[in-house]
């Protein structure tokens, strides 16, 4: 059961980063316009050909990014924790959604319609900043992501991986702590429960990461972003 947060849709928008960064009138616009969903694991928040009518937020939880490759696999593009948003792109361009957008377990969501979202790169000049450095970093992270993915050694796979959770300006809100379990972990990185589990260990006994209940601590993020494949 999703258990909605003492916070209000107003009190999280204040706290976030790019929203402070607005002058108040256009935070006042995001105020008065902006709106909150609750999802269940595996709702889908928003589906491949829709229209992308709204730039979306995660106030609590977590999204996955999904498409289905022509083979009929399904792919996971990305996932989307607590303090990140996605979907600008397809908000900007007005095109239909290239993927899917499902929650990864229950998720507290929020909603900036596209009107909103384009009167603001229309009349503010930091609202305009803080998109060009978004989609400036959702191009770089896909890069490493294919870079990731191409990766034989799966210690290396899941160690940077974990490093890509860790960007400041799509994901502010990160950490130490991930709360995430084995299976997620492995769904996000295109691994087994299994393989992510060893995987772990290793990270955990080079001093990297600690395992504990509920998710990973994260203690050297350099040394993961840097972890080379191992020579066999």
């Amino acid at each position: 059961m999703i258990k909605k947060s003492p916070k209000s849709l107003q009190s999280i928008l204040e706290e976030t980063t790019w929203f402070k960064a607005l002058p108040r009138t256009s935070q006042e616009q995001v105020l008065l316009s902006s709106y909150e969903c609750h999802y269940f694991e595996g709702e889908a928040v928003a589906r491949i050909g829709g229209v992308a009518s709204a730039w979306i937020g995660v106030a609590e939880g977590l999204l996955k990014i999904i498409t289905v490759h022509r083979t009929g696999r399904v792919v996971m593009l990305t996932g989307v924790p607590t303090g990140g948003w996605v979907g600008e792109g397809s908000v900007l361009k007005r095109i239909e959604r290239q993927y899917d957008i499902v929650a990864m377990r229950d998720s507290r969501v929020i909603f900036m319609p596209g009107p909103t979202f384009r009167h603001l790169l229309d009349t503010s000049i930091e609202f305009n900043r803080i998109i060009i450095e978004r989609l400036n970093e959702r191009l770089a992270q896909f890069i490493k992501m294919v870079d990731i993915d191409r990766l034989n050694d799966p210690t290396a796979r899941v160690a940077r991986s974990i490093a890509t959770l860790y960007n400041p300006v799509l994901y502010p809100d990160m950490s130490n702590f991930i709360q995430l379990s084995h299976s997620e972990l492995g769904e996000l990185i295109g691994m087994s429960r299994q393989s992510v589990g060893s995987a772990l260990k290793i990270l955990e006994t080079e001093g990297l990461i600690a395992a504990v209940y509920g998710g990973v601590v994260v203690k050297e993020l350099s040394l993961l972003s840097e972890y080379r494949e191992r020579e066999k």
